[in-house]
């Protein structure tokens, strides 16, 4: 499984808060760039990573060990399925490759030699016609950036057209722990309260986002409340998620989500609201 890192010449599309979904022209093999402390870098021809794992379709390498990370490796094996039996999606089968860093500057040095133009980001997801990539560096947020990331590569490894709102909504919603999805988001007690206030978000307007740079912080949080509504409200509206997400990967033309999702639960707003002022944390 032992490799040099994989390059990419970019063409940079939509960028999130933290991460990016790129379209490259092609891979071809590199050498791992690194940077020292005084920021000099220096060409590793054929160097191999410190630690690499190989979790199922997950190949992770790092130039740290993953030791102290076995938790959260473990985590990143259970994505996978967890994805597959609340979704009932197919099994991944193309490999995704996960890229990490111990150091910021050293992150910062790859991205500057390989995406110049790529504006910084803590943590990537890459994705051409070939296997999906995931980058990222040991900051605070390192075990949630990658739960994220990675939830998008596998997303987009079974569903070719996934739209916007959605893809972002599970990637929210997946990047917690399994035991704190469901109560454990910040978004929560935020979308409760507006929701007692009669200010639940309307779903349409998020179905008209097609770049990332469209969604601040309100469209995030939108879209991870609609995502907590299927996953833990109305079973009609999980039952209609995972029928649209079937048509999905069968290219089926298909209406709008959400005319879809009032089709099947005409009175889709008011259970919305409903189920937010109920749920228990």
């Amino acid at each position: 499984m032992s490799q040099p890192l994989p390059s990419l010449v970019e063409r940079d599309t939509r960028w999130s808060r933290r991460h990016a979904l790129a379209v490259a022209a092609r891979w071809f093999s590199a050498p791992l760039m690194l940077a020292g402390a005084a920021g000099r870098s220096a060409a590793m021809a054929g160097e191999r990573w410190f630690d690499e794992r190989e979790l199922g379709p997950v190949q992770v390498h790092a130039d740290f060990s993953l030791a102290p990370h076995t938790g959260l490796l473990t985590e990143v094996t259970r994505l996978q399925a967890d994805l597959r039996a609340t979704l009932e999606l197919p099994r991944l089968e193309a490999p995704i490759h996960v890229f990490l860093f111990e150091r910021k500057p050293v992150y910062l040095a790859y991205l500057r030699e390989y995406f110049p133009r790529v504006p910084y980001r803590r943590a990537l997801f890459i994705k051409e016609r070939g296997p999906g990539m995931v980058l990222a560096f040991r900051s605070p947020e390192f075990e949630v950036d990658l739960r994220h990331e990675t939830t998008h590569a596998m997303l987009h490894a079974v569903l070719a057209d996934l739209p916007l709102w959605l893809d972002e909504g599970l990637a929210e919603y997946f990047e917690l722990p399994a035991d704190q999805r469901a109560t454990g988001n910040p978004y929560l007690t935020h979308v409760r309260w507006l929701a007692w206030a009669g200010q639940s978000p309307a779903l349409e307007p998020l179905e008209t986002l097609s770049e990332l740079n469209d969604m601040g912080r309100g469209e995030y949080r939108a879209a991870w409340a609609w995502v907590h509504f299927m996953l833990h409200g109305p079973p009609a509206a999980k039952s209609e998620l995972i029928r649209y997400l079937a048509d999905s990967r069968s290219a089926l033309p298909t209406d709008p989500f959400s005319v879809r999702l009032r089709s099947a639960i005409p009175e889709r707003d008011k259970l919305f609201s409903a189920h937010f002022k109920q749920f228990k944390s």
